[in-house]
């Protein structure tokens, strides 16, 4: 048995070396090459580490008065606008949807549950085209708002679909004897099924900001402007035709990833608490 656990202990820790690696490789690559001197980032010397640190990339990204500073940072704000405009109009019809399926048993409820399902494998790439040829005709091409009701649109079946697999945790006899008190519809919502939710709400609002966040194929044929671009695609800003400044996109890249790695940490218990509690019933 002692030599079973040795075995397993040490099966477990390689798992995990290899998971950090898989996950935290590209982003330990990434810093190293922004650190690097443009001039040894193709020399073939075999060093992993430059041999000489080099901040230039990003004293040029904090620098308020140069170009990449203003590049970056409009694609941040851009990027943030869109994500938080996807969750405001997101997270509560998903939360409204969610509670009416858990809560009612009305005709067709079935079939709107698996045809929500449905949705979520039907890649967005299938309807671009009409999507596209839709904004083009009501002038909603090159806007922020209207790339976030696309996500919104995506993500309402994934998030849906969460918070009523959560809701069906929560015991209908908390429901049924409120409903018995005297609580109409809504204060059965506000004040039983909301403060219950908390965790899976959380989750959901850090699933959607990552995924709206990440995106990048959708904006790319959405939006065309230097002013609407995404902080995912202000990279190509640092290509030309004779030159790709490999440092400053891998530094553009380690900042982009700052603000959604702050998110994923501070909502990181509530997210493992509502996955959690999601699936235990």
């Amino acid at each position: 048995k002692m030599k079973n656990k040795t075995i397993y202990k040490i099966g477990y820790i390689l798992v995990i070396l290899f998971f950090l690696a898989f996950t935290l490789g590209p982003i330990i690559w990434c810093f190293i090459m922004s650190i690097t001197p443009e001039s040894e980032i193709f020399r073939s010397s075999g060093d992993f580490l430059p041999s000489k640190i080099n901040w230039g990339n990003y004293l040029s990204i904090f620098d308020r008065s140069s170009q990449e500073s203003e590049v970056i940072f409009r694609g941040l704000k851009n990027s943030l606008m869109m994500s938080v405009t996807t969750m405001v109009i997101g997270i509560p019809t998903s939360l409204f949807a969610a509670y009416s399926f858990y809560r009612y048993k009305f005709r067709a409820r079935e079939f709107v549950m698996k045809f929500l399902m449905l949705t979520i494998v039907i890649p967005v790439f299938t309807t671009i085209i009409p999507i596209y040829s839709m904004f083009a005709e009501h002038g909603m091409l090159d806007s922020v708002f209207w790339v976030a009701i696309i996500y919104v649109s995506s993500f309402i079946p994934i998030t849906t679909w969460t918070m009523m697999n959560y809701f069906k945790s929560i015991p209908r006899e908390l429901v049924e004897s409120a409903s018995i008190e005297g609580c109409d519809e809504l204060q059965i919502f506000l004040k039983i099924i909301m403060p219950l939710s908390t965790p899976i709400i959380f989750t959901c609002i850090l699933m959607v900001f990552i995924m709206s966040w990440n995106q990048f194929q959708i904006p790319l044929i959405l939006i065309s402007s230097h002013e609407n671009k995404l902080v995912t695609m202000v990279l190509s800003e640092f290509i030309s035709r004779n030159d790709v400044r490999y440092g400053m996109i891998s530094a553009s890249g380690i900042i982009s990833l700052i603000i959604p790695a702050m998110v994923a940490v501070l909502f990181r218990k509530h997210l493992i608490s509502g996955l959690m509690q999601g699936t235990g019933k």
